[in-house]
This record gives structure tokens, sequence and C-alpha cells, in this order.
């Protein structure tokens, strides 16, 4: 197939690929220098959420400079390909040494720690946690040192990222979505230590919610580490981060006090000359072996595109000037942007700050005292744009005040008050839930003190989302896909909703006893108005909080209020792809209308198969094989990759036995147990079941969708050795299965 490639460099051979990328060794063609090139895949090119995360990486490595990090040279993005150029290193990764030595001696694996804090030291003092630190993304050097890489879930010190990283490695806090620590590294860091010196994980678990909860509530099994580095290891692993070292610079300090007191002062060397023979040996075996003789030397002053035909750049003895020059030059003509070498820094914006402010004071004609806090911000570079988010900020606590207010104009209601010594308290405490780079949801909580206004109803919650860069309030056609605002979609809301009520929801009030359920719809209550949501929503670094007053859903005021979160992998699916980009969370095809049905009863589209008898699709991964499938009365394709040992197989059937969600599950769960396989994980969700376990030694993923006419099934099979190879693949044909008109049959 043919691949784009950066211009001005020649591939010697693929090092590795992954679920977003691949990394080559490449040659530099001015210069003879070898380097590492990792290119986004094609597939995700058309992903602005994906892309844009693909360049933060480049932003975000250009700004941690060690040697115990893996530099990057420069990042380039055409419409054809975005690829960072990075520092080789003559070595293995520590997932290759682990798997050939099994557990190291403490002192090497020390020593490894030792080095691959320190790439996580420079990280932390430019305020960016790395998040996704495991034994694949450290690289054991010949020349006795090791190195970080891969910052690719990288966030800024204090904010919150994906809920993603190496489940195997992943702090208490993280699985929970919460904003990224310095400590956060530090447990990860201390779990692959515990791998390195036991020759096993910390825990391990046959579901990733049973490894959830050990990571989260688990004792450290320390009876298997050596005694001497037990207390290292558990306050590494401490489940509050306040209880670890606060940074990796700290955590270094505690290493080396603790290493010297127990092996000596020469544990480092030592421990690096027990890694010599093998790391390489191993090195020996892979393209990095040509290091050795080609050298690490400094990368090209630019790995510039080459111009437009004719140009004849030579890209490698222009100086910074004129190199500038050039990249806007190319920029402006050829619509594709290049990072050159990042020699200088780019120009740096105001940082934006949000600060909360309050306003206290008494009303000088009514009996009410007020006390109302509101985030604020400043230092944005448009000061027309801060006026209108400051504007809006401020809006939410102005109003509750002059609702309260209004419900004191009546002369009569003023002099009651009066009357009873009261003079009402008015309050408001501002939360702020979430913020990312273009992102502001805060939540008010107005409170109420005064026994004349005493009803409960005067004291809720209330939410606010800000664009931070327009200053716009956005609202439900900005947070919701088209669809998700109609009769179907709210109803759909409300389910999800309902699942996750800790009230259990509410019924309508009717004569004689409670109604049906409510609904969230607003076109379902007594008021009326569009098919949107009847509560108000905050995104948090865990999901999405929807502020229910169940009175405003049509219930009785007794049912009161609750907030109801749903995870975003409950959520993400109905919220609008532009929703999904400002909160920095990838859109997968289930925020994008179905595709239509290909004319062929089983086109391949690029790389999305489209099934048109079904009308099914979804993303097929790269160079697998095809061929047709057809099930009894189905039709669907299966799809294999021999040197993995895997097989993915789509399909749909007329669902000619009308059988429920349930009932489909149940036969899945009968034909695993008829072939002497294992269930682990089921899971029934409206039209759509999970299912997943182990046969002998390979694992089985099904997803499957049921309608009153049609079903629609996605089957994985594979080896359990090629699980860290496979996981990505099936993750991204999972999330990518549209299932088509469930409604008929076909």
């Amino acid at each position: 197939m043919n691949q784009w490639r950066v211009p001005g460099y020649s591939e010697v051979e693929v090092l590795g690929t992954g679920g977003f990328g691949r990394v080559v060794l490449a040659k530099h063609e001015a210069t003879g220098q070898l380097v590492a090139i990792k290119y986004l895949l094609a597939e995700f090119l058309g992903d602005p959420g994906i892309v844009a995360n693909f360049r933060r990486e480049a932003l975000l490595l250009h700004g941690v400079r060690s040697p115990h990090v893996a530099q990057v040279h420069d990042f380039v993005e055409r419409p054809e390909g975005a690829a960072l150029v990075m520092e080789a290193v003559p070595g293995v990764s520590l997932r290759v040494l682990l798997a050939a030595e099994k557990k190291l001696a403490p002192e090497s694996a020390l020593a490894i720690l030792k080095g691959s804090l320190l790439g996580l030291a420079a990280a932390h003092a430019v305020g960016v946690v790395h998040r996704d630190y495991k034994p694949g993304n450290v690289l054991v050097s010949q020349a006795g040192e090791s190195k970080l890489v891969d910052f690719g879930l990288a966030t800024l010190d204090g904010q919150a990222g994906l809920a993603a990283g190496s489940p195997s490695y992943m702090a208490p806090e993280q699985w929970s979505g919460l904003p990224g620590l310095p400590a956060t590294d530090v447990y990860a860091a201390t779990c692959v230590f515990f791998q390195c010196i036991t020759g096993h994980k910390p825990f391990d678990a046959g579901t990733t919610e049973e490894l959830r909860a050990l990571h989260q509530a688990a004792p450290v099994p320390l009876g298997a580490v050596p005694e001497p580095v037990r207390p290292l290891v558990a306050r590494g692993m401490a489940k509050d981060p306040a209880q670890r070292p606060p940074t990796a610079d700290a955590f270094v300090a505690e290493l080396e006090a603790t290493a010297r007191a127990v092996y000596g002062p020469d544990w480092e060397s030592r421990g690096w000359k027990r890694l010599a023979a093998p790391v390489a040996a191993l090195t020996a075996l892979t393209p990095l072996a040509l290091l050795a003789t080609a050298g690490t030397a400094a990368a090209p002053v630019a790995a510039v595109a080459s111009a437009p035909a004719g140009a004849g750049i030579a890209a490698a003895t222009i100086g910074k000037v004129v190199v500038g020059v050039l990249v806007t030059a190319l920029v402006a003509v050829g619509g594709f942007l290049v990072y050159q070498q990042f020699d200088d820094d780019p120009p740096r914006q105001a940082a934006l700050s949000v600060d909360l402010t309050s306003t206290t004071g008494r009303d000088p004609a009514l009996p009410i005292t007020y006390d109302l806090q509101y985030p604020r911000v400043s230092g944005h570079a448009d000061p027309a744009a801060e006026q209108r988010i400051n504007a809006a900020l401020r809006a939410p606590v102005d109003e509750r005040l002059d609702s309260v207010r209004r419900a004191l104009a009546d002369p009569e209601a003023v002099a009651r008050v009066r009357s009873q010594g009261e003079t009402i308290g008015v309050r408001t405490t501002a939360t702020i839930m979430l913020r990312t780079e273009t992102l502001l949801s805060v939540r008010y909580d107005h409170a109420l003190d005064s026994d004349y206004l005493s009803h409960s109803s005067w004291r809720f919650p209330e939410g606010l989302n800000v664009d931070l860069g327009s200053g716009r309030v956005l609202g439900p056609a900005d947070i919701f896909r088209g669809d998700v605002l109609t009769a179907s979609g709210m109803a759909a809301l409300t389910e999800r909703l309902v699942t996750h009520s800790a009230r259990g929801f509410c019924h309508l009030a009717e004569v004689g006893g409670p109604g049906p359920l409510a609904s969230i719809d607003s076109a379902e209550t007594a008021a009326g108005g569009d098919h949107v949501p009847v509560a108000d929503v905050v995104f948090t670094p865990a999901g999405m909080d929807f502020l229910v007053r169940y009175a405003d859903l049509g219930c009785t005021e007794a049912d009161g209020q609750e907030t109801i979160t749903l995870p975003y992998q409950e959520i993400e699916d109905l919220l609008s792809p532009s929703m999904l980009t400002m909160l920095g969370r990838p859109a997968s095809s289930s925020s994008a209308a179905p595709s239509s049905a290909a004319s062929s009863s089983a086109a391949l589209d690029g790389k999305v198969y489209t099934n048109a008898r079904f009308g099914f699709s979804l993303q097929v991964p790269e160079d697998y094989q095809r061929r047709p499938y057809a099930p009894s009365g189905g039709d669907g394709m299966e799809f294999t990759d021999s040197p993995l040992g895997a097989t993915m197989t789509v399909w749909g059937e007329n669902n000619t036995a009308g059988l429920s969600t349930a009932d489909a599950l149940a036969a899945a769960i009968r034909a695993v147990q008829a072939q002497g396989g294992q269930v682990t994980a089921q899971r029934v969700e409206g039209e759509q079941y999970t299912i997943s376990g182990y046969t002998g030694d390979r694992i089985f993923y099904e997803r499957g969708f049921v309608g009153r006419g049609s079903r629609a099934t996605l089957h994985w099979d594979y080896p359990r050795v090629n699980k860290e190879e496979l996981d990505a693949a099936v993750s991204r044909t999972v999330k990518t299965l549209e299932p088509g008109d469930l409604s008929r049959p076909h």
C-alpha cells in the first residue's frame, strides 16, 4: 500500500504499530542521520480531535528538555499525513526486556526507574503529566540510560484528560477521570517497578472493572516485593495521591536514599552493568542496531516538507531566519503546516486565568442581604470575548438576586417579612466543574436563609457552560446531536438517566396515585416546548451531570431534586462532534449520522465496510483479508489477520423468532458454554448487548443489536497472547459499528 512519507527522509524499517500510529526508523537523505518518525494512521486524518491531540503531543514534548526524554525534532502536518520526527534511541523497550528476562535484579530495576523518573521530573517541571507510564513507553539504551517516550495521553498538571491509560498501571484517581497530577505518574512508575522486581504486575484480573476495583481498593501485595524496597513501593502506590511523593523529583530522592542504604554507593553502576549484555543482545535483533554505527547525532536542521516541484530546496543548509520565511511561504502556497525544529519557542498567548470572586452587600430598599460567588476570567486574547464570558458567568447570580427581589415586590410581603424581624439571606456558591482549553463548565448552588421563603424550591443548583473562545453560552443544540433533540432521542436519554438515578427518578403526579414515569423531554411537560432536556447540565472529569428538579418534569414538589451523572462512555454517543472536541474526547462515528448503504451487498468504501442489505457499517482494520460470510438467512463479511490469528466477523440477519435483546444475549452465552468457553462480562442496554470472555487460550468479544425486524452482530476472536496488539483494533471497530434500521426485516 502507498503511504505518505515525510519528504527528505527514506524509510529504513517499521519499528512498531499502535492504535493510532506507526513508528519507523528513517534516514535523513541530506545528512544520513537516523531518526524515528511517528506517523498518524491515515484513517484518523479526517478526525480533527485526534489530529489535534497528535499535534498537542508534539507541543508538549517540545517543552520537555531532558536526556531522559526522547526528543522531538520536528512536527510535519499536511493533508496527506501528519508525523513526529523524533530522536532514535539505540536500545529496546522495557516491555521487550521484561519479556526476555522475566524479572530484573533490584539494582537494575532501580536504575531504570531512576532514569525514567528523571524524565517524568522534567515533564512535571513544565507542568506536563504523562498519564501513560508503562513498560512499552520506557526505552532502555545500550549507553546505560532509560528514556521516556510517547506523551499521547499527556495533560497539563491539574487538568483533566480522558479516563484513559494502560489499566495495569493506572492510579485510582485516573480511573475516575480526575485531573492529572505528578503523583499519578509516580503511581504508574511504581507499578512498573513492582513488575520489574517480581516478574508480574501488582494486580491482575479477568475484566477491566475487576482491575479498577483492585487498583482503587485492594491493598498493595507487598509480600511479593523484596523487603528492603517495600516502603518505597508502599509510598509510590498509596491509594491517596496526597500520600505519595508529590513529584517524580521527590520520588527520585527517596529512591536514591533507599538504594544507597540497601545496595551500597555503587548500586547504579552495578545495575546497569547487569543490563548491558541483555540490552545489547536484544538491540542487535532490531533495526536500531544500525544506530551503533550510524551514530545518534542531532537530527538534521529541518525536516521541511518539499516545496512545489522544481523548487529544489536544500533544507539542511538553510539557516533559522530563511527556514522561518520558507515555512511561511509553504503554508501559504502548499496548504500544509510545518513546525521547524522547535529551536525557537512559538510565541505564547497570554494565559487565560479563571478565579472565583464574590459580590456581597445589603439591598438599600428591601430586607435582603446577599453573598454571591461566581467565576471571572482574565487574560483573554480578545477583550470583547472576555467581556462576554464574564457577563455570562455573572448572569446566574444577578438573576438569582432579582428573583428574590421580585418575590418581595408586593408591599404586603415586605411588611410581613419585616414584622417577623427577618432579613432574607441570598447565597450562591460557584464550583468550576471542568475547564478545558475551550470550555468552562460551572455549577451554581443557590441557597436561601429565610423562614418566609422557606420552601425547598428556593434552593437549587444551576449549570452553565461557556465557550472560552467566543464567550457564547452553550445550549442544547450545541451540546447534543441533532437527532437527540427529538421525541425518540429524549426518550433514549430518559432511559439512561433512569438507570443512573439513585432516587429511582419520579412518576407524574395524578389523582389517586402515581402516574407514569416522567420524561426529561421538555415537550412532554405541561409547559411544553422543544425536545430538549428539562434540566441544566454540567461537565465533570468523569461524566455529565444532569441537575434535575423533579417538579419541573411534572412530578410533585415532594420528589425534590437530584444530580444524575452519566459517565462519558454512556453519553458521548449523544453529544455533538463539536462538544466532544471541546471536551478533548475524539469523536466516534456514533456521533455522526450513519453512513448510507453502499450499492453492492458487501462494499468496502476506503476502510468502512457497509452492508447494503442490512444497512450496518463499521470501520475495518487495515490490510485484513476479507471473505463473504453468510449465516442462515443473513449476510455479512469475515475479516482475518493470519499472522495475529485474529478473526472479526460482522453480519446481519432477520429477527424471525422475535428475540429480545436479553434472549439474544442468553443464546450467545449458551453457544459459548457449549464450546467449553467462559463468559467473564455481559451486559444488556436497550437494543444492545455485549459479551466477552475466553475459549481456551483465545479471547472472544461480541456486540449485538437486536430490533423488532432484524439484528446486527460483531464478533471478534483472537489469541490471548496477542491481546495488547489487538485491543486498539477491537475497540475501534466496536465504537464505529452503526447497526442500521433494525425495525424491519431485510
